[in-house]
């Protein structure tokens, strides 16, 4: 099995200063990547005062100059509020920034309301899913191709000439998640990184039928990586995860169908307790084919939680 990777994610709430609290303390630690959200606005809306939402990808450029390892990426981008030339050419250019270290997180996008608000048209899931699956194919022909040249219902190059290439090769991992045929069809097609946000036992069938996409494809499973995105709340003590629980399934249970969740799936749905507690659960889901964690943090960022995952939690997994 491909090593265990652990990553942090998350933007809404995050000014510049706490994005490179955040970002400078994972690049101390050893984590792997940084992965913020891809948002306009809050998408949950109606619960107080709007937080922050700086984009991300322009985040991501400037945090390259103020880390030296850790990765860059997106969770995820959305196609529909860029052209995928110009998301090809942003990712490229942070590649070349960060030395090689950028990568490419994208999805066809799922909060109407989000879009209405912005006049930003809101296709059918059919037309989003297509659109993004011609979309990589775009991307991946500016990145590999010189000149670069595609016909698509949504998109087309024609000889576009696309210098420079990307410092990593053949180009920088790409990740797509999701739960839909579809979009698991666009990832056994395009995707190094196979990504989804589900309780333990959700995750396994996925990743079951995630495999029986890639055999119907002709695609090597185990050539890719699986990822999760996964809140975590560490700490010794019992009524602290407890109130935890009830608050994030009380928050889950105000979102959208999509979201909402009972309070034992919440609960199935984080890393909670203790670092051998923590470990013992991380264990699961590595089993079930689990080897990259993004781990979502509650907000204020506790550099202390991520510093005790660090040497107490990830060295299990080395």
């Amino acid at each position: 099995m491909a090593k265990v990777l652990f990553s942090v994610g998350g933007s809404s709430g995050l000014e510049w200063s706490d994005f490179l609290h955040i970002c400078q303390t994972c690049d101390e630690l050893g984590f792997h990547g940084f992965y913020p959200s891809d948002h306009l606005m809050q998408i949950n809306p109606g619960r107080g005062t709007t937080p922050a939402r700086l984009d991300g990808l322009t985040v991501m450029a400037a945090m390259a100059g103020h880390t030296r390892n850790l990765r860059l990426g997106m969770l995820v981008i959305n196609n529909n509020f860029r052209h995928p030339v110009i998301t090809a050419k942003m990712v490229n250019t942070i590649d070349h920034v960060s030395g090689g270290r950028a990568e490419l997180g994208i999805g066809s996008g799922n909060v109407k309301h989000e879009f209405d608000v912005h006049g930003i048209p809101f296709p059918p899931f059919k037309e989003r899913a297509d659109r993004l699956d011609e979309a990589l194919s775009v991307i991946k022909a500016i990145w590999t191709e010189e000149p670069a040249s595609f016909q698509g219902t949504y998109y087309s190059l024609d000889e576009a000439p696309q210098m420079p290439k990307p410092v990593q090769q053949p180009h920088p991992p790409i990740i797509v998640g999701g739960r839909g045929q579809r979009t698991m069809q666009i990832a056994a097609k395009h995707a190094t990184d196979y990504n989804q946000i589900a309780p333990l036992e959700e995750a396994k069938v996925n990743l079951s039928r995630m495999q029986a996409v890639c055999d119907e494809a002709g695609r090597d499973f185990s050539g890719m990586r699986h990822s999760v995105q996964i809140q975590i709340k560490l700490s010794d003590d019992a009524s602290e995860i407890e109130a935890t629980v009830a608050r994030g399934a009380t928050l889950a249970t105000q979102e959208t169908s999509y979201y909402a969740t009972p309070e034992d799936q919440f609960r199935d749905s984080m890393l909670l307790g203790s670092p051998a507690e923590i470990t013992e659960q991380l264990g699961r889901w590595v089993d079930a084919g689990i080897d990259h964690f993004i781990l979502m943090t509650p907000r204020p960022f506790d550099a202390r939680v991520m510093e005790r995952f660090a040497q107490e939690v990830a060295p299990h997994f080395a």
